[in-house]
């Protein structure tokens, strides 16, 4: 019972990784979620876009950006009452979203408005944080069109300062991939022989299945945790080594009963091994953000 209780407290801080400490915003998220429907704005199929936000707004009427994008998909179809409304209410449901401000702001400035405008490209410059170039850019032909040269080319200046660095980013180099053996591997299997050995042992000389499924969920545990993405091959080098110790170098039990206990250590061991070393791997990489 104590190896399950181990696995399921695993299971639960995973799930609680996963949905509760997700340090993306809530924009961000939805913006993940929502993928197909942007990709159909940003291909200019505008009925298709306003069919999918408005679906996504019927399903949660809390969604800044399910709101903007439908905004945007009635701006494109030349709807600018109803693209008004969409953004405008993007805004309200979340003050964070830099690209919500700088669409209203872009509406206010094509229909005339630039001292609107500019304050909505003002809260979109403070809420980007420096991290997109286009609310400087639409601040700046907010200041042009109210006649203010100065400002108006500081922020172009700052504009073409977060693109180059945008662009450098992006021009570096990819990391060369890593050879799939390589020094920390190799170590990694050293432990492996230990914990093969240990679990070999265990299964022989336990009086019952808890003490062999407690040692193979923390070993495979360890394991996943050491090695996120081998984590596979090692749990499979373990049970190789589990399997070939147990029938090559012990002696087989004399007993019904203690053949039927072996091989429930035995196997369920390795069942354990295979699914504790994912959960490992699963675990580093959610705290690791990986």
């Amino acid at each position: 019972m104590l190896e399950v209780l181990v696995v399921i407290t695993f299971f639960g801080y995973i799930y609680y990784l996963r949905n509760y400490a997700d340090l993306r915003s809530k924009s961000e998220r939805e913006e993940s979620e929502f993928a197909a429907g942007i990709e159909m704005y940003r291909d200019q199929n505008f009925e298709g876009a306003f069919r999918y936000c408005n679906d996504q707004v019927v399903k949660n009427r809390r969604s800044s950006i399910a709101h903007l994008y439908r905004g945007l998909a009635q701006k494109g179809l030349k709807n600018r009452k109803e693209a008004y409304e969409a953004v405008q209410t993007a805004v309200s449901l979340d003050d964070d979203v830099y690209e919500a401000h700088l669409e209203l702001g872009r509406l206010f400035l094509e229909d005339g408005d630039p001292k609107t405008a500019l304050l909505h490209f003002t809260k979109s410059v403070s809420k980007a944080q420096g991290t997109s170039p286009k609310p400087y850019h639409w601040r700046s032909q907010a200041y042009v069109a109210l006649q203010m040269e100065a400002e108006a080319q500081a922020d172009l200046v700052e504009e073409r300062l977060i693109s180059d660095k945008s662009a450098n980013q992006q021009n570096t180099p990819e990391p060369i991939q890593a050879p799939f053996v390589d020094k920390k591997l190799i170590a990694s299997l050293v432990m492996v022989v230990f914990t093969g050995v240990l679990l070999t042992v265990v299964v022989k000389r336990a009086e019952s299945v808890h003490l062999p499924y407690l040692v193979a969920v923390c070993a495979a545990i360890a394991i996943g945790f050491a090695e996120p993405r081998k984590g596979w091959f090692l749990a499979l080098v373990q049970c190789m080594l589990v399997l070939g110790g147990y029938f090559l170098f012990t002696e087989l039990p004399e007993t019904s009963s203690e053949t039927e206990l072996e091989n429930f250590s035995l196997y369920g061991s390795l069942i354990l091994t295979f699914v504790a070393s994912f959960l490992g791997g699963f675990m580093k990489r959610a705290l690791s953000m990986d």
